[in-house]
């Protein structure tokens, strides 16, 4: 199965597509990570509305659990996570959303330069 040589240009912005579909897909997997982060920050905040105020609290530190005295502060630092949270959940959609875009652009101009190269004497073709 004989097939004919892709032009560098053509294979360049087939490798370049590829690229951002990859970045797109891992910006993709960051925003629902970031997403869970915060819905789990949302639940904190709510759980802890309901704790009584001599209720021992302890926050994950890296690999060991430390205990918290101040609970306004503990509510205060959750929420400013939270935040910050959906502030890179913001940003990350408008990335997504922009590489999205470029490649629909990149498939539009790629898709009848490919048919092209098919053509009539392309792969398929009667013998």
């Amino acid at each position: 199965m004989a097939t004919d040589p892709i032009p560098d240009d053509v294979r360049q912005q087939l490798e370049q597509f590829e690229q951002l579909r990859q970045q797109a897909q891992a910006l993709a997997q960051q925003q629902s990570q970031v997403e869970m982060a915060v819905r789990e920050a949302v639940r904190t905040l709510e759980e802890l509305d309901e704790v009584a105020a001599d209720t021992p609290l302890y926050r994950a530190s890296g690999a060991i659990m430390v205990r918290v005295d101040d609970l306004k502060k503990l509510k205060s630092d959750l929420k400013e996570e939270q935040e910050t949270l959906e502030l890179r959940t913001k940003t990350l959609k408008t990335q997504i959303d922009k590489l999205n875009t470029q490649l629909q652009e990149m498939q539009t101009r790629l898709t009848p330069v490919l048919q092209r190269l098919q053509g009539p004497g392309g792969p398929g073709a009667g013998s």
